[in-house]
């Protein structure tokens, strides 16, 4: 819906998905509170992993072919080495675009303060490694 708009209303918006294919602060959350125990927080398809099949074509939902069906142009970046150069695309597009940048589901957005914590309580280091094993993500 607010695809549609930005290509009706003809804006030059552009979007960035930072896509770990799960309900990032809920996993967050999960790993520092809860011992890495999800509860349905995976977004993709759970038979077929991406993050650790490393398929592309396992990467659900499609936000780039979601993108274009609204006529938006739109990238997908797997490596950090070709991060660079895709917001180069994107900022330098004469209209819309969408990218959607591949993010490991156990990196963290910090700092963070606790539920019912104060500014001293601030969590500043760490990620998903320290609560679980997972496989790397080669080449991020």
């Amino acid at each position: 819906q607010e695809l549609a708009t930005v290509v009706a209303e003809g804006l030059d918006v552009k979007v960035m998905i930072l896509n770990n294919q799960h309900l990032g602060m809920v996993v967050q959350w999960e790993d520092r509170f809860y011992k890495a125990n999800r509860a349905h927080t995976y977004m993709g398809l759970p038979e077929r992993e991406w993050h650790k099949t490393f398929d592309e074509a396992n990467i659900y939902p499609d936000f780039v072919k979601m993108a274009e069906s609204f006529a938006i142009r739109g990238r997908r970046v797997i490596h950090k080495a070709d991060l660079k150069d895709a917001v180069t695309e994107m900022v330098s597009h004469d209209g819309p675009f969408l990218l959607d940048v591949m993010v490991p589901h156990i990196e963290h957005v910090l700092p963070m303060i606790p539920g019912g914590g104060a500014f001293d309580d601030i969590i500043t280091k760490g990620d998903g490694t320290m609560f679980h094993e997972e496989r790397p993500m080669k080449g991020l």
